[in-house]
């Protein structure tokens, strides 16, 4: 029962992976020009945020309760 239980987490976490994945390599572009221009500084920093936030809801939701 238990491996039955890992071998679901596993897969949701793989599953929910790879559209985390497919936002971030949509950002790397935006994350190599914004900094450099003054006025988007703020835009990037919200950037970087929402991408730790997604990160880690996927980390905490793949935790056993």
């Amino acid at each position: 029962m238990r491996t039955l239980r890992w071998a679901q987490r596993a897969l949701i976490v793989l599953v929910a992976t790879l559209p985390l994945l497919l936002v971030t390599l949509a950002f790397v572009p935006a994350l190599l020009v914004l900094p450099f221009r003054r006025e988007r500084a703020a835009h990037t920093q919200a950037m970087v945020r929402q991408l730790s936030a997604w990160t880690r809801v996927l980390l905490l939701s793949s935790r056993e309760r």
